[in-house]
């Protein structure tokens, strides 16, 4: 087996980081302390920059479709711009399955979507559709199989009630499941979205005032309320408001079992883009919030109230917006690309600026998804783990554009942001993928995960 040796690096755990050495032996890491030798492996001088596990992104639409419309990706040029931004491993959201699908129909599509396709390892979430009746032997054997966690919509035609969600609920914590939550009330935003359709109020500049704060943070404070009845644990997904965080520190303090993940739009831009000339091109659900927002959540990312940060990649082309959007920007499909630019943005924006640590980093990004999706093998260097390693160059500054960047879309919507820090190296198990800011893999080699919690 081949043997490397990355030495001179500052060693980012979520732990505790130290300068030091890691040694790799095949797809396995085999040592991660403050000096290694061994004359047999090929060294790589890592010159005082930043050694830390590939990112795990909990959250992707890669291979999304929606009413007839499809991301402009796909598994290999988004999981090749994943690897581009330090992400080894994704965690991917399948679309809702044709009615009358079993609950395995879109997660075994996903599958055989990313299969010798993916740069980066994958695993693949459950959807469960309120539309559906699932069955125990369903999701048991689903569980079974590596796929232990699931998405619930509380708003969209395929949302589910509460009639269906405490159920379901029970069943996974029978079988050692966990629940993902897109929480918006879903009443509100019909509500608001028909009235202002009616008095032809469908510039982009109405979007986030169709899906206000209160909106996440009631369907949020609901979920919990059900969850606290049942026991369940619960996981929040792209959460964007302060006072959906006070509900979910309220439920903490009370003892619950919560999980909140954010992503970088919320974390850097805010709701006046949607009164811009490309307004369109920030739509997305939940939408982008207030500057209050924004501090607020990186504060509970530095103190550890937020779990993790995904990207909720979901690339949808500015041109396909301007198309179903342009005179009403509730036919625009929704979601935005980051796949790319979510390690660079935290580290530049989080690290760099001083907001979070270095340990606090590694740990959104990474440690923390793969230990709650149940990926044993990613997430950290340490012995046993998998050679997933990314090393950043801490002097790297570029501004991003599409230009700059490799994502297979035709915007990006932190356009023009200054960014300090990006990969120079990247091992998938071991095997180089990026090379002194080379690209060096010649074709995707990732592999479907299966996880167990």
């Amino acid at each position: 087996m081949s043997l490397i040796l990355i030495k001179n690096g500052i060693i980012g755990k979520a732990e505790g980081s130290f300068r030091g050495d890691v040694l790799v032996e095949g797809e396995k890491i085999v040592e991660a302390k403050e000096s290694i030798e061994c004359k047999e492996a090929a060294l790589v001088d890592a010159k005082g920059s930043y050694v830390i596990p590939g990112g795990v992104d909990p959250h992707t639409h890669v291979s999304l479709s929606s009413k007839g419309r499809s991301v402009s990706d796909g598994f290999e040029a988004a999981t090749k711009a994943a690897i581009w931004g330090g992400t080894t491993t994704i965690v991917e959201h399948p679309s809702f399955a044709p009615e009358g699908s079993p609950l395995s129909f879109a997660v075994d599509d996903v599958v055989k979507k990313g299969f010798c396709r993916s740069y980066t390892d994958f695993g693949v979430h459950m959807v469960f559709q309120g539309t559906e009746k699932t069955s125990d032997i369903e999701i048991e054997e689903l569980i079974d199989r590596g796929f232990p966690t699931g998405k619930v919509y509380t708003t969209y035609d395929a949302r589910l009630t509460d009639e269906k969600i405490i159920p379901l609920m029970k069943k996974m914590i029978s079988y050692r499941g966990l629940l993902f939550y897109h929480a918006e009330n879903d009443a509100v935003i019909r509500e608001l979205s028909s009235d202002f359709e009616t008095k032809n109020k469908t510039g982009s500049e109405y979007w986030p005032l169709s899906r206000p704060d209160y909106c996440e943070s009631e369907a949020i404070k609901h979920i919990l309320a059900l969850a606290k009845t049942t026991g369940a644990p619960t996981y929040i997904v792209h959460l964007s408001t302060g006072l959906g965080l006070r509900e979910i520190k309220e439920a903490r303090a009370e003892g619950q079992k919560v999980f909140a993940e954010t992503c970088p739009q919320y974390l850097c831009l805010d709701e006046e883009l949607y009164t811009s000339e490309n307004g369109l091109d920030f739509i997305m659900a939940p939408p982008l919030r207030r500057k209050e927002d924004r501090e607020a959540l990186w504060d509970a990312i530095s103190s550890g109230d937020i779990d993790t940060v995904g990207t909720d990649h979901c690339s949808f082309s500015r041109e396909a917006k301007l198309k179903y959007g342009r005179k009403n920007v509730f036919e625009s499909p929704g979601g935005i690309p980051g796949i790319e630019t979510r390690m660079p943005i935290l580290f530049s924006e989080g690290v760099h600026k001083g907001r979070i640590s270095l340990e606090r980093f590694v740990a959104v990004t990474s440690s923390n998804p793969a230990k709650i999706l149940g990926i044993s093998d990613k997430g950290r260097l340490e012995p046993g783990a998998d050679a997933d390693i990314v090393i950043i160059d801490s002097e790297d500054e570029r501004i991003l554009s599409k230009e700059t960047l490799h994502q297979k879309v035709d915007y990006t919507p932190f356009d023009g942001m200054r960014v300090r820090g990006f990969p120079s190296h990247v091992w998938l198990r071991g095997v180089p993928m990026l090379t002194e800011g080379v690209f060096v893999a010649e074709e995707p080699s990732g592999r479907f995960i299966k996880r167990f919690l």
